[in-house]
């Protein structure tokens, strides 16, 4: 029984309606969280980036287990974005990793409220892939163009115009429309 007297029922109702107005004002701020969020999140869209980096937000680890929270730039189902993910596991058991991801504004509501102060460490870190996978392509363009190249060699040009096309190649002719071969 309370100091007060007030049966529970008082009690109760006292304290929901505290709490529904609490509630009010979480969701209101929330809701404005996300929406930051969510122009930052656009912002990254527009440069069609396709690259994914995550940095830790917090994290432990205690003999071989070990558990993180981490901000990322990724990809959830089939869907680019700003992104918080759990991670949890056993250095001992490799295939006992635990990974929980959502989109930023589908996490947990303190996960989202610890990952603010992350975001311009995201910001540079994905600056930084960029940078990397740039170079990577730029390495693989000369490669890619052998390829093309061999395969521009290899592919006979065609003899003969009109619905039917005669290919000769290594002394085998191809009559394409009839799909004769001689």
């Amino acid at each position: 029984m309370s100091s007060t007297g007030d049966s529970l029922a008082e009690r109760v109702q006292s304290s929901y309606l505290q709490l529904s107005a609490v509630a009010s004002d979480l969701n209101a701020v929330s809701d404005q969280l996300g929406k930051y969020i969510a122009e930052v999140d656009d912002a990254l869209k527009r440069l069609n980036l396709g690259v994914s980096v995550w940095v830790t937000i917090e994290g432990n680890e205690d003999g071989p287990f070990y558990w993180t929270e981490d901000l990322g730039y990724s990809k959830i189902d089939a869907k680019w974005g700003i992104t918080l993910r759990t991670v949890s596991g056993n250095y001992a058991r490799d295939n006992e990793e635990s990974i929980e991801a959502w989109l930023f504004n589908d996490a947990p509501r303190p996960l989202r409220m610890s990952a603010i102060s992350k975001v311009p460490e995201l910001l540079r870190k994905l600056s930084e892939e960029a940078v990397e996978t740039t170079k990577k392509i730029k390495n693989s363009l000369k490669e890619a163009e052998q390829v093309v190249a061999a395969l521009k060699t290899a592919i006979p040009e065609p003899v003969g115009k009109g619905p039917v096309r005669r290919i000769i190649a290594s002394g085998v002719t191809v009559h394409s429309a009839l799909g004769e071969k001689k």
